[in-house]
């Protein structure tokens, strides 16, 4: 009786077994299978994500795009979707699938500058403030929010801290009305400044404005623009992504280098010219997939490499390829290893793994520092991505993205 209930309880546990590794299979990778891919026009299209997946066409779409971008490299001319099965039978998520046409860009990985103007001043936090009198208060509390934006004050525009300043001080305690951008949305808010003495009002704000720091340049396209970092510049208190309207690329030289080592990212150490003789173009964008811009002649003529076809994510393996950047003052190529592929879209900055195996580039930092973001990432000839981030824990590895994701920008 015993054996028979025993016998019972492990035929259970093993459909129960079963059943869970069928479930977590099918959720593994259908959430691994990218939502969206790009083939080119003028090749016939193999899509290997290397996943026991494939592909039907379920709905066909041939049409011009309207979200056609020349400019970046991608230009759309064709849609379909396509239905996946896993191991060919079991129904997952439906793909859309860009016909593009086929396009080179540039592989930079020169140092650069960057100052980025932010569209307004950034909360960063509220705080008391101690009148005159020595009574305590705290005016913005609940009424502005970290990471708001102000950009008006009285209907006059506020761009820099010390804009918002005189401003305060020129009404006094007088009431005020903020602009505040917040999550998209633009709303007004009063708020009563309280004097601290000396004619010297303050509202109990910490903010911030602009930006600055070092960083690689990634591609330039044939007609001029360019992508750098591979992600977007977001503000170190709060980690949110910086609102600008516009920024500054400059000329920047690395002059030493902070190594790396586990627990502790290194940096390269430069400055940054910010003549106007010294200045490579202007930036229009800050994304999560990078800074972009148009490059002006002087950042055109120093970059003299070979322009490279544009290698898609699923052309992407595991294997050797090749990092490009500057860590000693010279433009060089250092050996990597891409040792993981990640085709969702749960990560759009950080789609590949990838380790440093060049001893050159180990023994000058260590591994991945900071300032190499954008350096770009080159297998098989063609451009495949940049370098975004590094592992506190492991400075010899770190992510990156593809550079079609870099390219819809």
């Amino acid at each position: 009786m015993r054996l028979k209930k025993y016998r019972k309880t492990l035929i259970g546990l093993f459909i129960f077994g079963i059943f869970f590794t069928g479930i977590y299979s099918y959720k593994y990778l259908n959430d691994n299978i990218p939502d969206e891919i790009n083939v080119y026009s003028t090749e016939d299209a193999k899509i290997n994500l290397h996943f026991p997946v494939s592909f039907e066409i379920k709905a066909e779409s041939v049409e011009a795009s309207s979200k056609s971008n020349k400019s970046s490299g991608h230009f759309i001319s064709e849609k379909y979707n396509l239905q996946t099965k896993i191991f060919g039978l079991i129904p997952a998520k439906t793909v859309e699938v860009n016909v593009i046409d086929k396009t080179q860009i540039m592989p930079c990985g020169i140092p650069i500058g960057i100052y980025l103007q932010t569209n307004g001043v950034m909360i960063i936090g509220t705080g008391k403030v101690t009148d005159s009198n020595g009574n305590v208060s705290y005016p913005a509390e609940n009424i502005i929010l970290e990471n708001d934006y102000i950009f008006s004050l009285n209907d006059i525009e506020v761009n820099t801290k010390s804009q918002l300043t005189f401003l305060i001080n020129k009404y006094g305690s007088k009431d005020i009305i903020l602009g505040i951008r917040r999550n998209g949305n633009e709303i007004k808010v009063k708020v009563t400044p309280v004097c601290v003495g000396n004619n010297e009002y303050k509202i109990g704000i910490w903010v911030r404005d602009d930006s600055q720091g070092i960083g690689t340049l990634t591609f330039i396209t044939k007609d001029g623009k360019f992508g750098a970092l591979g992600h977007g510049i977001s503000d170190v208190d709060t980690g949110k992504l910086l609102g600008s309207i516009n920024g500054i690329l400059y000329k920047a030289d690395i002059w030493g280098i902070k190594k790396g080592k586990n627990g502790s990212p290194g940096g390269l150490l430069g400055s940054i010219s910010y003549e106007k003789n010294k200045e490579y173009g202007t930036i229009n964008s800050n994304t999560n997939h990078g800074i972009f811009g148009q490059a002006n002649e002087m950042l055109i003529n120093e970059c003299t490499f070979e322009y490279m076809d544009i290698g898609l994510k699923q052309d992407v393996k595991k294997g050797k390829a090749i990092i490009r950047c500057t860590v000693d003052g010279t433009i060089k190529d250092y050996e990597i290893e891409i040792i993981k592929v990640d085709y969702s879209n749960s990560h759009k900055n950080k789609g590949m793994v990838i380790e440093i195996t060049d001893e050159e580039l180990l023994d000058k930092t260590g591994g991945i520092v900071q300032g190499m973001s954008g350096s770009p990432i080159v297998q098989d000839g063609k451009i495949i991505g940049a370098v975004t981030h590094v592992f506190i824990n492991n400075s010899t590895k770190g992510y990156g993205i593809f550079i079609e994701n870099m390219l819809k920008h």
